[in-house]
């Protein structure tokens, strides 16, 4: 009985150029998707805080009637018509403890802006350098500008006004978060609770460090071109 004879080992070839590009370049839209969705929830995410971080100016200056406007929404939001319980509301409304919540708040959004704002710049980043590779698969000119949107065409469009971009946004951020996170732990030592200092202090010093970090990775990737290892950081 005759052996039966075994099929011969077959090694896989390498992918052709056009291959590699269209793979590249797929990959290239979907990366290129995903960092819009980005841009859009960090520039949600700046307007976000910026408004509770107004709220929180306005209450703690006592800027007239917007306890009472606040009192007004949440009486409307509970359904409470009677004028004598919507006094009553007025009296003994918990502002302090609003306060304190806006905080809070405050301090998610802003490490947010800080974790998306750090995805934005890295996909980018990452879209230049994506270009690179697929220009070389496709072997266009030196002087074509195609795929060079997120990196060389980009850079060298770019106006000085677009470049201080960063800083104005550091300084914003800076002036409605500070004074308010002043104010507030200002106001608890003031009356005393001894419950809600620590609460409101730790969450102040993380607000603000998240802050500076978000500020020094701006200053720090917003840049022309970056070295090779730190793009992969």
């Amino acid at each position: 009985m005759a052996e039966k004879k075994s099929k011969p080992e077959t090694t896989p070839t390498p992918a052709h150029a056009p291959d590699a590009a269209d793979a590249l370049t797929n990959h290239y839209q979907k990366t290129f998707e995903v960092a819009y969705d980005s841009w859009k929830e960090r520039n949600k995410l700046f307007v976000y805080l910026v408004l509770v971080s107004g709220l929180g100016l306005l209450l703690i200056l006592r800027v007239p009637e917007t306890d009472k406007l606040l009192v007004d929404m949440i009486a409307t939001l509970v359904k409470i018509e009677d004028p004598a319980r919507k006094l009553e509301l007025y009296s003994a409304f918990p502002f302090d403890l609003v306060l304190s919540m806006i905080l809070v708040a405050m301090f998610y959004f802003m490490q947010r802006l800080h974790s998306t704002n750090l995805s934005v710049m890295r996909n980018y980043m990452y879209l230049g350098a994506l270009e690179k590779e697929i220009r070389g698969h496709l072997r266009l000119p030196a002087e074509s500008v195609s795929f060079t949107r997120e990196g060389s065409f980009y850079w060298g469009k770019r106006t000085k006004m677009q470049s201080m971009s960063k800083y104005y946004y550091a300084i914003v951020l800076f002036i409605i978060l500070i004074p308010f996170i002043v104010l507030k732990v200002i106001a608890d030592f003031q009356a005393p609770n001894f419950i809600v200092i620590p609460v409101d202090v730790a969450v102040s010093l993380m607000t603000v460090l998240y802050w500076a970090e978000y500020s020094y990775s701006a200053f720090r990737f917003d840049v022309r071109k970056m070295p090779e290892e730190k793009i992969e950081k």
